[in-house]
């Protein structure tokens, strides 16, 4: 799987169905996964220094609720997400906290319209790096990050 997952270039981009579901490193190791559903839970694996990339990119209009978290709260974000207002330009920069292991979009404030998108590199026991880029509007833009895995 590891093989394919680098000289197979077919399957880089993996489009999900509508519903929760947990990213793995066969079907989502290093590819770009397509989420088209506004509520959804997106899992990602345990974080255990593997080096693994996991790209997710919004491609439906908008988030109501999605959210992206960690397995357990064993699993912390190191790292950064940049925002953008697109009511005025203004340009934010989000760091992930101690102890953080969630991001939610909610369309607006924290993000999660199309075209938003998050990496997550498998960096070591308990760690991912996370970067991204993330559209925000409505007047009071947040953080997408917090410690909701319990």
């Amino acid at each position: 799987a590891e093989l394919n997952a680098i000289a197979d270039m077919s399957g880089n981009l993996v489009s999900q169905a509508a519903g929760n579901f947990a990213l793995t490193a066969a079907t989502h190791g290093n590819r770009v996964t397509l989420v088209n559903d506004a509520d959804v839970v997106v899992t990602l694996p345990a974080a255990t220094g593997t080096g693994y990339r996991y790209k997710v990119l919004i491609v439906t209009t908008a988030w109501s609720g999605g959210t992206i978290q960690a397995a357990s709260a064993s699993d912390s974000f190191l790292g950064g997400i940049v925002g953008v207002d697109d009511d005025s330009d203004a340009a934010y920069a989000w760091k992930g906290e101690a102890n953080d292991d969630t991001i939610t979009g909610n369309g607006t404030a924290t993000g999660g319209k199309v075209g938003d998108y998050y990496e997550f590199i498998d960096v070591a026991s308990g760690l991912f790096l996370v970067s991204g880029f993330i559209t925000q509007s409505g007047g009071s833009e947040a953080t997408p990050f917090s410690a909701a895995v319990s």
